[in-house]
């Protein structure tokens, strides 16, 4: 029998979450479980009924786009989510759970078959299939096993007439350690916490970016397209291996990852849409549970809903007596003509903040700093320090000088005769290495 939630039940649930908490910006997409218990409770205390789903699919409605699950089976995730989700205005990123055991490969892929024979399965409502979340990284299957995992379910709904795109998520090392898998995926997911790196939260979105380098070069060679499948902070908890959680850094990492995420154009799944307080009674780590953008019972977390984002316009920074731009690239700063090729373009973006006086790099999400008070003092990119002086600028449209506030009376300086080196030096008028326009990339 097909299942459904009733017309009166999805207008109940819309009707309690008409006025529900929403970021002023949206999200492509949330990761999503209908786990509310750990793995020994009963079905009644481990697994979310349709009633409660719906209600945190049109919770989820006021952030994101899609949501993205791991497991067709496990609480009957599925089943449950493609109905709620459709209700609410979502599109689905499925996901089917693999082990070391084949077996249970077929029960995933049975109930596939049972979605796509109800009609659950709905072409404009399944955007993705993910097949398999990091089980290479935990060791339990290798790529090859993980890839004929994936080729199995792929050639199945390609026979039953799907074109959804199937992959398999795993973290970055393990697609950079195993190039076979950017040619059998149809797109590349990763998962990416600069949170378990134990990261500085100032840093954690430009850590991300570094972590991503080396695989968007081999993604774009190949002509695969790139999707962070999990990417999070926890606010709660403490733990040696991870990061500094709190609710300040989670909504640090937040906005600044999805300004980079936008910056790139990165499609992404935020990990995860709600807090998971029955992962600790499970065996889990204390941080685990508090990675949701909500609480459990879907009202907004207050880190979240103080939050108010405003999106960066990107520029480029060209020096009028070369008509080079500013670029960056590995924490080093240089001068470079227009280029073709898209890492050097996205090396020659700033985005210049005149309210924080900050001007961060597109390429490493890094500021430029200058922490030294002389002529040809070094100019470089660091960390972005919220109030840090080294890292406060001001520019003069008029003249076209890049002052920094702390070294008075010194500004932003190429100098031609030794390479179109970057430096600080004493601002003088008329001086063409240092008058710079701020422009549009697209105008270059």
């Amino acid at each position: 029998m097909k299942l459904f939630v009733p017309t009166v039940l999805a207008s109940m649930a819309f009707m309690l979450h008409c006025d529900v908490n929403a970021l002023n910006v949206r999200i492509p997409g949330v990761n999503y479980n209908t786990r509310k218990g750990p793995d020994w409770a009963p079905d009644s205390s481990k697994c979310k009924n349709a009633a409660e789903v719906q209600k945190d699919m049109y919770a989820l409605k006021g952030i994101a786009d899609k949501v993205h699950i791991y497991s067709l089976i496990d609480c009957n995730q599925a089943e449950l989510v493609l109905p709620a989700a459709k209700n609410a205005g979502l599109k689905v990123h499925l996901g089917i759970w693999t082990t070391r055991s084949h077996d249970y490969l077929l029960q995933e892929k049975n109930k596939l078959a049972y979605l796509i024979d109800s009609g659950l399965y709905d072409d404009n409502l399944v955007v993705g299939l993910n097949v398999g979340s990091e089980t290479v990284y935990r060791e339990e299957i290798s790529a090859i096993t993980a890839i004929s995992f994936m080729n199995e379910i792929r050639d199945y709904i390609r026979n039953r007439g799907k074109t959804t795109p199937v992959t398999i998520a795993d973290v970055v090392d393990v697609y950079n350690d195993n190039p076979r898998l950017f040619d059998a995926v149809d797109y590349v997911s990763v998962n990416q916490f600069s949170f378990w790196e134990k990261a500085n939260v100032n840093e954690g979105a430009a850590v991300t970016l570094d972590r991503l380098k080396r695989l968007r070069v081999t993604a774009a060679n190949k002509g695969k397209k790139i999707v962070i499948s999990e990417t999070g902070w926890s606010s709660g908890g403490s733990d040696p291996d991870a990061a500094v959680a709190s609710p300040e850094n989670q909504a640090k990492f937040f906005s600044d990852f999805i300004q980079v995420a936008r910056s790139h154009n990165f499609d992404y799944y935020w990990y995860v849409a709600f807090d998971s307080k029955w992962r600790v009674t499970n065996g889990g780590k204390e941080v685990e549970s508090d990675f949701g953008i909500f609480k459990e019972d879907d009202t907004m977390k207050s880190n979240f809903q103080q939050l108010t984002i405003s999106w960066k316009t990107p520029r480029a920074i060209r020096n009028a007596g070369t008509n080079l731009l500013l670029s960056e690239n590995d924490g080093n700063v240089y001068m470079s003509s227009k280029s073709s090729n898209w890492l050097v373009q996205e090396q020659q973006v700033w985005f210049f903040d005149s309210a924080t006086q900050k001007v961060r790099s597109k390429s490493s999400d890094r500021c430029l700093d200058a922490f030294q008070a002389w002529d040809g003092a070094i100019v470089r990119v660091f960390r972005c320090i919220d109030n840090e002086p080294n890292q406060k600028w001001t520019y003069e449209s008029s003249t076209g000088k890049l002052r920094h506030v702390k070294h008075q009376g010194f500004c932003l300086d190429q100098d031609p005769a030794q390479g179109n080196k970057l430096q600080l030096y004493g601002c003088s008028p008329n001086n063409m290495n240092q008058q710079w326009s701020i422009i549009d990339p697209a105008t270059i």
